[in-house]
């Protein structure tokens, strides 16, 4: 295990980690979704007050000076990751070679498991989100209630010690905002992608949306995206992921979301405050149907941080521009 973190790092280790994370075990957990995963990447169980959270990590969990933890949005889950990883697993990789770090993924062996790279990738499904912890109690699932499981959970990762890289997809951004105001001290940087500062537009459908949801149940969702669609296997994994996250995922978890997206507080004033002394990162696709771009460029001009826009992308930049995506974000962390 390395002694201190990378040379730019504005943290060092103080010695209790080790210990801190020998006393925290991560269980092994059966794979959930239409993917394979990958050899670099296991799946294991944070278990946390209310119960135990899923999450998918590379190997060099225990042994990375730095780690980033990825938190999905609404309807998604970890797994809305796992196409993203492999590529962002090799943009690491051309990173820290190129800063002298021991390990590179070529062409040939991107997935391959490398203990000595210095950066490790975690991403977890929130309370409710397919095969994680499930409070049964439809008022469990509060915006307070997902960023307090984000606390805790970074805690569990050693972020006490060791502060993460955090990234946050559209609802999950919304999330990562409150982490990071509510306990700034484990976070080394925040990045939001297609994530607005302020609530989604009020429409009628999405006024209805919360109670349709407990009457009707997930699967309403799955053909309200995907019109054309049976609920049978699917040959798009990315449709059969989404198929099979409706089925798990709690209805008081869509419910709750639906709800609180079109009415949290702006926390840009707060934010803008802690960025002092936190790196800030916004990035989105520039075809995004979910806020108006214009949102995420008044964010970024009030934070004083110059947005990160990719063309020929919509609300999920990971699967449209993985590539351009992956560089862009090691690029800011090489920078924070």
């Amino acid at each position: 295990m390395h002694a201190v973190g990378p040379q730019n790092s504005r943290f060092q280790w103080n010695g209790t980690y080790a210990e801190r994370m020998a006393s925290y075990r991560f269980p092994r957990i059966p794979q959930f979704g239409p993917f394979d995963t990958p050899d670099f990447l296991r799946t294991f169980g944070i278990d946390c007050s209310i119960g135990r959270f899923t999450a998918i990590g590379s190997r060099n969990l225990d042994s990375a000076d730095r780690v980033a933890v990825f938190i999905p949005g609404f309807t998604g889950s970890k797994e809305d990751f796992i196409p993203f990883f492999p590529t962002l697993w090799k943009a690491l990789g051309i990173h820290e070679a190129s800063a002298g770090h021991e390990a590179i993924d070529r062409e040939s062996d991107a997935g391959r498991v490398d203990a000595g790279r210095s950066t490790a990738i975690v991403a977890y499904s929130q309370r409710g989100q397919a095969d994680s912890a499930v409070p049964f109690d439809r008022r469990a699932y509060d915006l307070d209630d997902f960023v307090n499981d984000g606390c805790e959970i970074l805690e569990r990762l050693g972020a006490r010690d060791r502060p993460v890289d955090l990234v946050g997809h559209s609802f999950g951004g919304v999330v990562a905002r409150r982490v990071a105001l509510r306990r700034p001290e484990l976070l080394r940087s925040l990045t939001v992608f297609d994530s607005g500062a302020v609530p989604v537009r009020r429409t009628p459908l999405f006024a209805a949306a919360p109670t349709l949801i407990r009457v009707f149940g997930p699967m309403l969702l799955y053909y309200a995206y995907r019109p054309k669609l049976r609920d049978e296997p699917q040959g798009d994994r990315l449709a059969e992921l989404f198929r099979q996250n409706m089925h798990a995922t709690s209805r008081h978890h869509l419910a709750s979301v639906a709800d609180f997206m079109t009415r949290f507080d702006d926390v840009t004033d707060d934010l803008r405050r802690l960025h002092k002394g936190l790196p800030m990162n916004i990035m989105y696709g520039v075809d995004d149907d979910v806020w108006p771009t214009a949102v995420y460029g008044r964010e970024a001009e009030a934070l004083g941080i110059t947005p990160a826009a990719f063309e020929n992308a919509a609300h999920i930049p990971t699967y449209d521009r993985p590539k351009e995506f992956a560089e862009a974000l090691v690029d800011f962390w090489r920078r924070a």
